[in-house]
Parts: C-alpha cells; structure tokens; sequence
C-alpha cells in the first residue's frame, strides 16, 4: 500500500498554522454530563495530579479514554499534505490516475483499478432544428438551378426576365454534435415555396441526388436514424464558395454538370466534369 511519506518540515507547518488558544473542542452535555457547569471544580479545592495540573488550569475536566480516531486524524493529515506537494508538482507534470490511486490506497482499502479498460457510449443521433435560411444559390459557372417538372433541379445561365424563374434555396440549420461520427455543420436543403427537399439515397451501385414531398421533416428536429438522407454537411471552401457533403454518403458532394439544362446530382470526384462549389447569396 502506498503511503505518503511526512516530512517533518511539512507537520511543522501544519501544527503552526493552528494555536492552542484557536482550538474549541465542544462536547454535547447529554453525552458527557460532567461537562456542566455544575460539574466544573473550584480550582482551589482541585486535586489533580502534577500529570493533570494544565487541564485544571484551563478550567476544563478531560475524561481520559481510548481514541478511536486517531486514524481519522491520520487520514486528514496524509490528505492535506499529499494536496500541498500535488500543488508544488503541478508544474513539473500532470497528475494521473496512478497519483489518484496512491492517495487512496494510503487512506482506503487498496483498491485494484483497471486504467486499461475500454468504454463505450451510445451517441444520440437527434439534431436539433435551430433556424431556417433562405439563399439565392449559384454554382461556380454563376449558373442558377431551375425547377423542372415533374421534381428535378438543374443547372442553366439565366438572364433578364428568366431570373424569376431561379428557385431560392431554404436551407435549415440544426446545431452539430460533440462527439465521434457526428455531421460537420449540418444542414437539410428544401426549395423555397415548394414541399421539396434534397435527398441522397442508395440507387444501383452509387448513391444519387432526388427531391422528396418531406419537407415538414426537416423544419424540426431531425433524427439521423431515419432521416438521415436529408442530412449535410455544410464545407467552406474559401471566399463564398461553399460545398455540401452528404451525410449519408461520406465523400459524396452535391455537384451540377459542366453542361447547361443538366440535373443535378451527386459526384466523389473533386476537380473533375462537374462543379462541386455553389455561392449562396442573401
């Protein structure tokens, strides 16, 4: 069992800090009787050994008996002094799990505990829906996306009065998550004015990019579980520019193609025949 050594300049220090004048010692009258004040002697008439003479002095009858708790007071003095030199060493490294189990092996039971143990936890897979935002969204070829019927986005120039026809993105913000996994920025992408929303789902060997009538599930929280599809990670990529990550599909961006009246859709190819950067504008 470790122990804390005491160095007799550390007790010195702690006996000094206190004076025999400061200690108050009280002793409920039920359980010593002969602490009452009809109890106390004349000093006069005191028949106290040499032995006993201080304590008449002070006024006061000691009843002598075993200590029971000089361990307790051991226990308090190991504890004030290993804090005093955990405070001198603070510097010089940090204090482990080692040092924890060393102070209470010198006062508890030895205890063996497992530092090599492995935890888990379970992540709560719940977003929570803070806001929603509306953008007018171009890609990098300042092209705007278009609503064709019966639901699909795609990628065209337009000028004069075909702006109107430019959807407005609304994008909904949800607050990210602390911990292993979770989405980076997250975000779920409806078109303003419309009951649609962006999902990336498995189709075939890849994943692809649709617009679904869910738009209610993603102004409220949002579990990843089971609407995970609607999830994305919102990437700055310098300036304006600003790439969305599928959550679903790690790796997988949403991307328009390098030609006009084109769906959009999704790519894991960075830098290649599509465009994976979009400008967002108030």
């Amino acid at each position: 069992m470790a122990v804390v050594p005491l160095y007799p300049e550390e007790m010195m220090e702690l006996s000094s800090s206190y004076s025999e004048n400061e200690m108050q010692f009280y002793i409920p009258e039920v359980d010593r009787p002969f602490l009452t004040k009809n109890a106390f002697l004349d000093l006069k008439h005191c028949a106290c050994s040499p032995r006993d003479f201080s304590a008449c002095e002070m006024g006061v009858q000691v009843e002598v008996a075993e200590p029971a708790s000089v361990r307790s007071f051991r226990k308090a003095v190991v504890i004030v002094v290993a804090v005093g030199k955990m405070r001198k060493n603070t510097k010089a490294r940090s204090f482990t799990d080692e040092d924890l189990m060393d102070i209470l092996n010198s006062i508890l039971e030895p205890v063996d505990l497992d530092t090599d143990c492995e935890g888990t936890f379970a992540g709560n897979g719940t977003y929570r829906f803070t806001r929603a935002i509306s953008y007018e969204i171009q890609d990098q070829n300042k092209r705007h996306l278009v609503l064709n019927q019966p639901a699909q986005l795609v990628a065209m120039h337009l000028q004069g009065a075909n702006i109107s026809h430019a959807v407005r993105l609304e994008m909904s913000v949800y607050l990210p998550k602390m911990e292993p996994g979770a989405v980076t920025n997250p975000v779920a992408l409806g078109i303003k004015g419309e009951n649609l929303c962006l999902s990336c789902v498995q189709k075939g060997e890849k994943p692809v990019l649709q617009l679904e009538t869910q738009k209610a599930s993603i102004l409220k929280d949002l579990d990843r579980a089971q609407l995970g599809r609607f999830l994305f990670s919102r990437i700055h990529c310098g300036g304006r520019c600003t790439r969305f990550e599928s959550a679903a599909f790690p790796g997988w961006f949403i991307c328009t193609s390098a030609q006009d009246n084109q769906a959009v859709g999704v790519t894991d190819q960075l830098g290649a025949a599509t465009y994976t950067g979009y400008e967002l504008l108030r």
